[in-house]
């Protein structure tokens, strides 16, 4: 799975920039690999001189439209959830001031090769479609945003790799060389932070109260607890496979601090060490949605820190359901 993240010094153009130096727009139909249009795709286009990034989504019938671009060159990318589509990169795409220009993408076939029960994207589609998600004003709990229900977990839809050391560079690409065959899941071990298999379509559960956030997922390990009673972090803290978790409210938004972390999970692919610190800013905008900002701060693997933004959607007609793994020896990857 990939789980890559926005980096933090993204700069969303303006409709300054536009004035300033006269802009351009890009547009186009996005398709898959039989020419049918892709919906709901994310489009980016990054500058390459300075950096900023312009974003859109494709209409139902694969079109997008990118404005205003700044004059310049841009790397033009798509990156679609697991796995019925290869990411998508294009780069160099020179926009003129004041110019209008076509680029049509074609998404290749992904992993799952067509195969609906195989592809993730396609079963998360179907649980955000089953049932509609009421309308009305947020809960609240206790005075504070009411943060439970059953959620359909997503991917950051604008990835950006984190800056890796070297040691974490040369372990990801071995990771790459044997097609992620040590990955925990393959072991039955929790994968994924900050809770485990929080990509679709998996489902996470929460359960509110005044002084505790527990979260259930479908994956190894099962639960995660997130302290609101005031309590520090323990002074040296077991490493765990998901940390020691507290939370603190900064008006709407609940604030989550975790350390404590072992060094054998992986963040998508990416490995981290035990220095790890991650945290989480946590907002309930509407009934249907949580928005979770998240910073991955570890000085033993990046050389600065790495963003994260989800968008977890309610899925008022799911549960959770129990998940036992038997494969923890793996053999038949690893040989005997």
């Amino acid at each position: 799975m990939r789980r890559l993240v926005i980096s933090a010094w993204v700069v969303i153009v303006s409709a300054v920039a536009l004035a300033q130096g006269g802009g351009g727009i890009l547009t186009g139909v996005v398709t898959g690999p039989t020419g049918a249009p892709v919906p709901n795709a994310p489009v980016q286009a990054k500058n390459r001189q300075g950096g900023a990034i312009v974003r859109a989504v494709t209409t139902a019938d694969g079109r997008y439209r990118l404005a205003p671009l700044p004059a310049g060159s841009y790397d033009i990318s798509i990156s679609m959830p697991c796995c019925a589509f290869e990411p998508f990169a294009r780069q160099d795409i020179a926009i003129q001031a004041g110019q209008t220009r076509q680029l049509d993408m074609r998404l290749a076939e992904g992993v799952s090769l067509n195969t609906l029960g195989d592809d993730p994207g396609t079963l998360a589609a179907v649980l955000r479609n089953r049932a509609k998600v009421p309308r009305g004003p947020v809960p609240r709990l206790a005075g504070r945003p009411d943060f439970s229900g059953v959620w359909l977990a997503n991917e950051d839809r604008y990835p950006e790799p984190p800056a890796l050391l070297p040691w974490a560079a040369a372990a990801l690409q071995e990771r790459l060389g044997n097609a992620l065959k040590d990955a925990p899941h393959t072991r039955c071990l929790p994968q994924g932070l900050p809770t485990p298999a929080s990509i679709g379509p998996f489902m996470a559960k929460t359960v509110q109260t005044p002084l505790l956030l527990v979260v259930l997922f479908e994956d190894s390990g099962g639960f995660r607890q997130i302290f609101l009673d005031g309590r520090p972090h323990p002074p040296d803290p077991d490493p765990s496979w998901v940390g020691h978790s507290i939370g603190k409210w900064d008006g709407d938004t609940l604030v989550v601090d975790t350390i404590g972390y072992n060094d054998k999970s992986w963040i998508g692919i990416y490995p981290h060490s035990e220095m790890l610190h991650v945290t989480e800013r946590i907002r309930r905008p509407d009934v249907g949605h949580l928005e979770i900002r998240v910073v991955f701060d570890d000085p033993g693997a990046f050389s600065r820190p790495w963003n994260q933004t989800l968008n977890w959607e309610l899925a008022p007609a799911e549960e959770v359901v129990a998940y036992v793994c038997e494969n923890n020896k793996a053999e038949h990857l690893v040989g005997k």
